[in-house]
C-alpha cells in the first residue's frame, strides 16, 4: 500500500492539466486566444473554442450531433460558466513484477467569467482538487489588441504544455530516478509546480497583427514565500517574465514560434518554442535552460517534442519525446522519457487518451518498467 500511496500521490501532485493545447494553435496558425477567453490560453473556452472548436473541428464526425449549436455557457448575456474534469487510470510496476493500479481525479476545475463592459473582464478559477484559485480582472486597450491583467495566475511561459510532468513545466514532483553515480535526481523537470499556490501578479500584453507579447511582474512562484498580494519590496524579489510569439499561416502550412525568459532571486531561465503543420501532419518542440534552479549555480536543460497524427478528424496517433539534463557540464545525469498513445474524441466535449510510457536514465542506472495511462476528459 504505501507504493501505491506514493505513486497515487505523486502522479496527482505533479500533474496539472489546466493548460491549452499548443498543437491546436500551431496547426491553426494563430494563439491560443482563439479558442479561450484568456489572451494567454487556458481554462474556460470562448465562443469560437465551443461552438466551432469542441463541436465540429474536434470529435468524429459520425454523421449526428450530440450537442446543441447554440450552446455557449453564457448566462444573461454577460456570465459564462464551465468546467473542466479528468479522471485516469495509471498502471505501475514496482521492481521486476509487482504491477500497481490506481484510478483518480485528476482535474476539477470550476470556471466563471463575467462581461462587465467591452473592456473590462472578471475571471476565477476553483480547483476542486487541490483548492488554489486563480483569478484576475482584465482591461483591454486598443479594441482588444492589448490588454492589463491584475490578480492571481502563473506567468505565461514556453508553450504551457497540458501535461506538466512534462520536463519542460514540472516533471516528476515525488518519483526520483538514480543517476549513474548511484545518487537520486535532486530535480526531474522546470521549476513549475503545480504545488505552489498562484502569486499575485500584474500582466501586461499586446497584439501586433500576427506577434504576440506579454510581460508581467508577480510575487516569488518558483523559491516559494508569501503568493498573496505583497506590498512591493524591489525587483531583486520578484518574478519577472517575458514572452513573445509569431504565428502564421501560410498555404497549406501554418505553426508558431517564440521565445521566453524569466528571473527570480538567482533563478535565470530563457528558452525557446515552435511548430508546424501540413495536411494531418503536426510536430511541436520546446528547448529550455536554467541556471541556479538546481542548487550550487548549475545550469540545467530541459527539451521536449511531440509528434502528432490524424489519420481521421477525432483521432490523433501522438508520440513524445522529453529529456532533462539536471547539470550540462557532467555527464551521466540525464533522464528521457518516450511515450507514444493514442487520442479519441469520440463526441464533443469528450476525450479519452491512450499511453504508454518509458522512462530511461544515462548509462542504464536506473530502467522502471513501462507506465500505462488511461484518461477520460470532458468540459463544458
Amino acid at each position: 500500500m504505501p507504493g501505491v500511496f506514493r505513486i497515487f500521490l505523486g502522479v496527482v501532485l505533479s500533474s496539472n492539466l489546466v493548460f491549452s493545447i499548443p498543437r491546436f494553435a500551431v496547426k491553426n496558425g494563430t494563439t491560443c486566444a482563439t479558442c479561450h477567453v484568456s489572451p494567454t490560453g487556458a481554462g474556460l473556452r470562448n465562443h469560437y473554442g465551443l461552438t466551432i472548436v469542441s463541436m465540429d473541428e474536434l470529435p468524429i464526425q459520425w454523421g449526428r450531433k450530440f450537442t446543441d449549436e447554440t450552446y455557449t455557457g453564457t448566462v444573461g448575456g454577460h456570465l459564462q460558466a464551465g468546467a473542466d474534469l479528468r479522471l485516469q487510470l495509471l498502471i505501475h510496476s514496482e521492481g521486476d513484477t509487482v504491477r500497481k493500479a490506481a484510478f483518480f481525479p485528476m482535474q476539477g476545475d470550476v470556471y466563471g467569467y463575467l462581461t462587465v463592459s467591452r473592456a473590462i473582464h472578471v475571471y476565477a478559477k476553483l480547483d476542486l482538487i487541490r483548492g488554489y484559485p486563480e483569478f484576475w480582472t482584465m482591461l483591454e486597450f486598443f479594441s482588444g489588441d492589448g490588454y492589463f491583467k491584475i490578480g492571481r495566475k502563473i506567468a505565461t511561459y514556453g508553450l504551457r504544455l497540458d501535461d506538466h510532468t512534462s520536463f519542460v513545466r514540472g516533471g516528476n514532483l515525488s518519483l526520483r530516478h538514480t543517476k549513474s553515480d548511484g545518487e537520486d535526481f535532486s530535480k526531474e523537470g522546470m521549476p513549475f509546480s503545480p504545488r505552489v499556490q498562484m502569486p499575485g501578479i500584474f500582466e501586461m500584453g499586446l497584439t501586433l497583427r500576427d506577434l504576440f507579447l506579454t510581460a508581467s511582474i508577480s510575487n516569488p512562484y518558483v523559491f516559494g514565500g508569501e503568493t498573496g498580494f505583497q506590498s512591493f519590496q524591489g525587483l531583486s524579489d520578484k518574478n519577472l517574465t517575458a514572452r513573445m510569439e509569431y504565428s502564421r499561416s501560410l498555404g497549406p502550412l501554418s505553426g508558431l514560434a517564440g521565445a521566453s525568459v524569466m528571473k527570480e532571486k538567482d533563478l535565470q531561465m530563457a528558452g525557446a518554442f515552435g511548430g508546424i503543420s501540413v495536411d494531418r501532419f503536426t510536430v511541436l518542440g520546446e528547448v529550455d535552460v536554467a541556471k541556479n534552479w538546481v542548487d550550487g549555480g548549475i545550469t540545467s536543460l530541459a527539451s521536449y517534442c511531440e509528434f502528432i497524427v490524424e489519420p481521421i478528424q477525432g483521432v490523433n496517433l501522438v508520440g513524445k519525446f522529453d529529456f532533462f539534463d539536471e547539470d550540462m557540464d557532467l555527464l551521466g545525469n540525464d533522464l528521457t522519457r518516450y511515450t507514444v498513445g493514442l487520442e479519441i474524441f469520440p463526441m464533443a466535449f469528450f476525450e479519452v487518451r491512450a499511453q504508454v510510457r518509458l522512462t530511461r536514465t544515462s548509462q542504464g542506472m536506473d530502467q522502471p518498467a513501462p507506465e500505462y495511462l488511461v484518461q477520460s476528459h470532458t468540459w463544458f
